[in-house]
């Protein structure tokens, strides 16, 4: 009998093959040192070798054209040779009075342990990231070349096998590109995770976050990866096996015939427009957005410019980072959304109180009222740009009126700045909101009439609906887009926006799902936004389905 296990992210992409189980090497000889001197003299010598591989690593990866891919070694070569890693070991080694490799695994358990009961997603997902650390310096102990080491088990693994496993490093997931292997499937692992980014990169079906029961599948069993769906399935029958050998083998005509349509607009089967936009979170992601057929981006996440930095960013760093996005965009629209930090993004040199409860906290635009100076800062960088491109200002977490009125009354005090100073900008730009809770959601026509559009956040409207941590394996099955409970909050949004002339658009994970992007059709939204790789799949969905029978698909979808 087949099981069923759904993950809580993937890499796109089909496997089918069998189980093969991958564990980590982790086992050390144990070496005494004389004294705690002489093992520290190890550790910095074992440290030197680590970061000059994971260093060559990245320059192999930026050789290949993958500099996105090559930060991620960058940044662990940096966490490699941080002072407190080198610190807390010494310590482990003085008072614990352990051997150098068991204090370098305190040491590394430690810190994932700090991050892991981090509130934030993304940090969380970090968490990984100090194990390939410590990988590297185990390795540089045992006098291993890590990736080639890696490759080379790796590389040993059957043919066409899905690997299973508890979790893989970045490091693994480069040692397996260009490989044999189909795919993997991982009870750890997150949506932001850098194991997964790497997949996706490298073109890997993969599914993360599978929890325990992955595990259980036995050394050889018949296995279905689908890294579209974040779906494993465990002795499938042999009717979905056929299903699955047909996508695949389909799959090349299938590239081929989306190709076709890159450079048409996104429509539905009757000629009825629906714009497709690309959410992104970096300059990098521009070319391949345009690449996949975007016709714009319709979420520019700015929170990049204020990440792993120690002060907030200044007006002429963001002034010419948004102009840069709007010249590689070429006169197509950039919908940038303000700050959106605090909360469970927390930015350290805020020094924010502790919450408890993040997600109902201070975030979004809460967080610029309580920082109105991060704010200006940013409306002016903006203001500027503006000038240079079709660019829309998105303002994040708005739950009533007074949140519009506030973010526009310093949008005006900006232009009166920048007008004074004689810096060219446009004053007039147009300014939407994000609607990502049920009490936005029920006050669409309220604020439709403060807004320029609409722009639907169904991941965070889902969790705050549904009472479901988005980022919780454990309640995937009670996190739906689709539940009937969510639509209707997408509808009511929807129909406020087309009675108040302005556009509305779907810009969370939702928008990427081709059996729900019909649905998003009928219900009246008249964009979406999502990840560049899902274009070509959504935009030639759509062409498949008529305005009535997407509003047949809407009505039946929330129906009681």
């Amino acid at each position: 009998m087949a099981i069923y296990l759904r993950g809580v992210g993937g890499s796109p992409g089909v496997a089918l093959g069998y189980a093969a189980r991958y564990t980590h090497d982790y086992a050390q000889r144990q070496r005494t040192d004389g004294n705690g001197e002489a093992a520290l003299a190890r550790f910095a010598a074992a440290q030197q070798v680590a970061v000059k591989q994971l260093h060559a690593l990245a320059e192999t990866l930026r050789a290949e054209g993958r500099a996105d891919e090559a930060e991620i070694f960058e940044a662990q070569a940096l966490l490699a040779e941080d002072p407190h890693l080198a610190s807390e070991v010494a310590r482990h080694l003085r008072e614990g009075r352990l051997a150098l490799e068991p204090a370098i695994n305190a040491t590394i358990a430690q810190m994932r342990a700090t991050l892991a009961a981090l509130d934030d997603p993304y940090l969380r997902d970090r968490a990984p990231d100090i194990d390939a650390v410590g990988q590297s310096l185990l390795a540089a102990l045992r006098g291993e070349p890590h990736a080639a080491g890696l490759r080379h088990r790796l590389h040993d693994l059957p043919a066409g096998a899905v690997v299973i496993a508890d979790d893989l490093s970045p490091a693994e997931i480069v040692a397996l590109r260009g490989g044999t292997v189909a795919g993997f499937a991982l009870a750890q692992g997150g949506p932001t995770s850098h194991t997964l980014i790497l997949a996706r990169a490298f073109g890997i079906p993969a599914v993360v976050g599978l929890g325990a029961a992955t595990l259980a599948a036995q050394e050889g069993a018949a296995l279905v990866l689908d890294g579209d769906a974040a779906l494993l399935i465990v002795d499938a029958d042999t009717a979905e096996r056929t299903v699955y050998t047909r996508r695949l083998s389909g799959a090349a005509h299938t590239r081929a015939r989306r190709a076709a349509l890159r450079q048409e607009p996104g429509r539905l089967a009757d000629g009825h427009p629906l714009a497709l936009r690309a959410n992104i979170g970096n300059l990098d992601e521009i070319p391949l957005t345009l690449d996949h057929g975007a016709e714009g981006v319709g979420l520019f996440r700015t929170e990049f410019l204020f990440l792993e930095r120690s002060t907030p960013p200044d007006q002429q760093e963001q002034f010419e980072v948004y102009r840069q996005a709007l010249d590689l965009l070429g006169g197509r629209t950039l919908v940038a959304r303000t700050l959106d930090a605090g909360g469970d993004k927390p930015l350290p040199y805020l020094q924010l109180p502790h919450e408890p409860n993040p997600a109902l906290g201070m975030r979004g635009i809460r967080l610029s009222m309580h920082r109105p100076e991060l704010f200006q800062t940013q409306v002016q960088a903006l203001l500027r740009a503006a000038v240079y491109g079709d660019l829309w200002l998105m303002l994040p977490m708005i739950t009533d009126a007074e949140d519009v009125a506030w973010a526009r009354a310093q949008i005006r005090a900006a232009a009166e700045l920048l007008a004074r100073a004689g810096l060219p900008h446009r004053p007039n730009l147009p300014v939407g909101i994000m609607i990502e809770t049920p009490a936005a959601a029920l006050s669409a026509e309220r604020l439709a009439r403060e807004a320029a559009f609409f722009s639907i956040g169904s991941n965070d409207l889902a969790q705050y609906t549904l009472a479901a941590d988005r980022a919780s394996g454990e309640l995937a099955t009670r996190y739906s887009h689709t539940s009937p409970a969510v639509l209707r909050l997408i509808g009511l949004a929807a129909a406020a926006a087309a009675r108040a002339g302005i556009p509305c658009c779907v810009c969370g994970e939702l928008a990427a799902t081709p059996s729900a992007a019909p649905l998003l059709a009928g219900l009246g939204v008249a964009e979406l936004s999502m990840v560049p790789a899902a274009i070509p799949a959504i935009k030639e969905c759509l062409r498949e389905v008529s305005l009535l029978q997407a509003r047949a698909l809407a009505q039946d979808a929330t129906a009681e």
